[in-house]
């Protein structure tokens, strides 16, 4: 009789603990709290060019584009009433690198008469390999410079126009948000001894596959938006295409468009700088990829979803990188040979101009109650930042970004400057350095990811229980 009891005694605190578990589980399907309604708006425009041009990316490619074998986008995602801090911008564009001035001019114009802070207004790149070569008109002369010059002048107003329109289409509405995860990206260098000896597919090397979905409907809970974010290359399409193209994210859009219908997609890169798809070199593989994206978030919008508080806080503070001493010219010269940041600066003292004392470099963060902290970086990031801010903060509720405002350089990780090579060279840290990215300290990864921990609150600086 006494076993009995205790037996009975084990079954219901057993039990019990089960439905503790049960209630506590944050990957429960019960359905959560409706969040507060806040006004949003979307829209999306075409900015595909209407000539030929020189394209982004490949400096193997030297003439203007031959067609258009898909159409570029821009898309704007508005969040928030004229009152208070005013609204949230977020502009989505399929380009390989719109500049900085570019985005200053919109972001202008559009003050005249919308009270939008700086920092409430990214523009996040999508880092197309397959668009205009806006950054590199400079260097370019003729009917090449005067087709770019034209198609800057049509991406301006465009850029505008979208967001305007956005801003115009706000009703009330909802966010939430989900995590899933496609597995197309893959580390692309490869390294012979813990030395980069060129580009390839290395699926052990470090990546990141997760893709946060922001979702965006109306207060009947009818699709608006859906912001996807994943952390890879816009380089499905190589140097010998020679057509404008928008790549996998375009790919991407569309499809997720048509599985949503009514919905507008938007499209962020992660810190994807050393992450190329896999495989690629054909529209059909930029459509796979897109069709794979696509499909996980087909399976995202069946649930569970996590509501987002819509009180957002913004926050910018660019950090100021100094440059070290020059060398003699000499050895630039030298360096110049590997490094294209050198091969600038290299450019710049032999027309006598004088020399930046720092470089800017921008985060920023938006951070959503405590449901959602959204980073945004400039730049070709490396994986090792997200993957690191995943770690030392509370990477659960972590969103981040980059590209986002002006693309110029690669920002390398402490990883890859020992293993030295392309993104290297190539990176913020060369730049500063003459070409020498080892010797800035403290490192630039330590700089970025100690500005984000000032930045977020204090509650999204402890790292997540497991």
């Amino acid at each position: 009789m006494r076993r009995s009891r205790r037996f009975r005694r084990s079954i219901v605190i057993l039990v019990a603990g089960f439905g503790l578990v049960a209630l506590s589980d944050p990957g429960s399907t019960a359905p959560a709290a409706e969040p507060t309604p806040v006004p949003v708006g979307v829209s999306k425009v075409d900015i595909t060019p209407q000539t030929p041009v020189r394209m982004y990316g490949y400096a193997s490619r030297k003439t203007e584009s031959e067609g258009i074998a898909g159409r570029l986008k821009a898309s704007a995602l508005a969040i928030g009433g004229d009152e208070g801090e005013g609204p949230a911008v977020l502009l989505c564009v399929d380009c390989g690198a719109v500049p900085g001035d570019v985005r200053e001019e919109v972001l202008q114009s559009l003050q005249t008469d919308v009270p939008l802070k700086p920092e409430r207004f990214m523009l996040s790149n999508s880092h197309n390999h397959s668009g205009p070569n806006l950054k590199g008109m400079r260097s370019m002369s003729g009917e090449q410079h005067e087709h770019l010059a034209q198609y800057r002048r049509e991406l301006t107003a465009r850029l505008e126009q979208v967001v305007r329109e956005a801003l115009a289409a706000r009703k009330p509405g909802r966010l939430a948000w989900a995590k899933g995860s496609v597995g197309f990206a893959a580390n692309r260098r490869v390294l012979k001894d813990g030395k980069w000896t060129g580009f390839g597919a290395v699926p052990e090397a470090p990546h990141d596959h997760m893709l946060p979905v922001m979702r965006v409907t109306d207060v009947d809970g009818r699709l608006l938006a859906l912001v996807v974010n994943y952390a890879c290359h816009n380089t499905t399409l190589r140097g010998n295409f020679k057509e404008i193209h928008g790549d996998w994210a375009a790919c991407a859009q569309e499809y997720i468009e048509a599985d949503a219908e009514g919905a507008v997609a938007m499209v962020t890169i992660g810190c994807g700088a050393d992450s190329d798809p896999c495989p690629h070199g054909t529209v059909e593989l930029c459509q796979q990829h897109g069709r794979a994206l696509a499909d996980e978030v087909k399976r995202l919008l069946q649930g569970p979803w996590e509501p987002i508080e819509p009180k957002l806080v913004a926050r910018l503070a660019p950090l100021e990188i100094p440059f070290a001493k020059p060398p003699a010219k000499e050895e630039l010269e030298q360096t110049a040979k590997k490094s294209y940041q050198a091969k600038r600066l290299l450019e710049r003292m032999e027309r006598g101009e004088e020399l930046p004392a720092t470089r800017t470099y921008q985060v920023a963060t938006w951070v959503f109650g405590d449901d959602l902290a959204m980073v945004f970086l400039s730049d070709e990031v490396t994986v090792d930042y997200a993957l690191r801010m995943r770690r030392e903060l509370d990477g659960r509720r972590l969103w981040i970004t980059a590209y986002t405002n002006d693309v110029s350089s690669y920002i390398a990780s402490r990883r890859i400057i020992e293993e030295g090579g392309y993104e290297a060279r190539n990176s913020l840290s060369a730049a500063v350095s003459y070409g020498h990215p080892e010797q800035v300290q403290p490192p630039v990864e330590d700089r970025i990811v100690g500005r984000v921990r000032e930045l977020l609150p204090e509650g999204f600086r402890t790292p997540s229980k497991p």
